[in-house]
């Protein structure tokens, strides 16, 4: 616990640092509480998550994702509808991008459904540390999809994140291989989310911001979810209303409500950090779940030494892989200089008195 106190500090300190010097102070106060914010939303809902569908015995994670879909698309629905700004781009974002926003519905709905399934076999941390290998199911697909090649350094890096978490996971697998799977599968769909959702855009709408992406998506990935909701859910939705509606009505609606702030404050987050700074906020995110996990739950107290090892050696491989990332962002390109707009014109406006002098000179001489 102490380790997991100090590494969040140290990656909360490369987070702040990441944002940059250009930012007044007033800027700066409000990234750091965005920082916070965002820490504190997560790991409420991952813990309010993972106590009801896994100790608490609500197992019904389909439905609570749908419900969470359709939620955040109806609260959003008076600035959407009465919002000018978004108003008048509900029939251009439909025409244009419904594809995009159909498969994007359906990726992020099924993955989400999947992690959350997996709270109700495994524990919070362990579904964490294999989520902690996001970044190299990202680098796999864009070497496949955008035919990106990481560097050296990243490949490194992203080798020891995956020795880190098949270290970790090969005792869980032994316990809860239901669970492995299902996060496994949660993460990889999200890499592909992650990797393609910028090419099934068309681009002809504008970029569509956080609030317009979880308003469309929420009803396409809310009538997806359903029916497998109610094929497999039903009776157990069911009883658990019957025993105790309170818990159940409570928790569906407090999580929802969580979901809803935590998706603005997750945007908000894109906006005010930078890529770097995102990707060190996820391995803060995940120390600090480790670590509530620990105390509030009881969770890490049966780990084997090989999976704290294995732990730790994700999360070290994890943040050298965001500091080479800041690094390689820092260097100047390799290509030539690209004179600016003002180079170019001024560098056309004397070409061309050049030539005007030489046919005047010309034409001198000729005479």
């Amino acid at each position: 616990q102490p380790l997991a106190a100090s590494t969040a500090a140290g990656h909360v300190r490369a987070a702040v640092m990441s944002l940059g010097a250009g930012m007044t102070k007033a800027q700066y106060m409000f990234a750091i509480m965005i920082i916070f914010a965002y820490l504190g939303l997560n790991s409420m809902l991952n813990l309010m998550n993972r106590w009801a569908l896994g100790l608490h015995g609500l197992r019904f994670p389909l439905f609570m994702t749908a419900c969470h879909m359709i939620f955040g698309s109806c609260a959003l629905s008076p600035l959407m509808f009465l919002s000018p700004k978004y108003a008048d781009k509900h029939m251009d974002v439909i025409q244009n991008d419904w594809k995009g926003l159909v498969t994007i519905a359906l990726m992020n709905g099924f993955q989400i459904a999947c992690n959350n399934a997996s709270l109700t076999v495994m524990e919070l941390s362990m579904n964490q540390v294999i989520r902690a290998s996001v970044p190299v199911c990202v680098a796999l697909f864009a070497v496949c999809i955008e035919h990106k090649v990481p560097s050296k350094a990243e490949v490194a890096c992203l080798f020891v994140v995956s020795c880190g978490v098949m270290i970790a996971v090969w005792e869980e697998s032994r316990q809860s291989i239901l669970g492995v799977i299902l996060t496994v599968l949660s993460t990889v769909m999200q890499s592909i989310q992650m990797t393609v959702s910028g090419r099934l855009m068309s681009g002809k709408s504008g970029r569509l911001d956080s609030f317009q992406m979880t308003f469309y998506t929420g009803p396409v990935a809310f009538i997806a979810l359903t029916p497998f909701a109610f094929a497999g859910e039903f009776n157990i939705m069911v009883d658990a209303l019957g025993r105790e509606p309170m818990t159940v009505i409570g928790f569906l609606l407090g999580s929802c409500c969580v979901a809803v702030v935590y998706n603005v404050v997750l945007f908000q987050s894109v906006r005010t950090l930078s890529s770097v700074g995102t990707a060190i906020l996820g391995n803060v995110k995940i120390v600090c779940l480790l670590g509530l996990s620990s105390i509030l739950l009881g969770e890490m107290g049966a780990w084997s030494a090989n999976q704290y090892l294995g732990c730790l050696l994700t999360f070290m491989a994890a943040f050298s892989y965001a500091a080479v990332k800041q690094m390689q962002n820092r260097k100047p390109p390799a290509g030539p200089v690209v004179p600016k707009g003002d180079d170019v014109a001024m560098q056309a406006q004397q070409k061309l008195a050049e030539a005007d002098v030489a046919n005047a000179a010309e034409s001198k001489s000729a005479k």
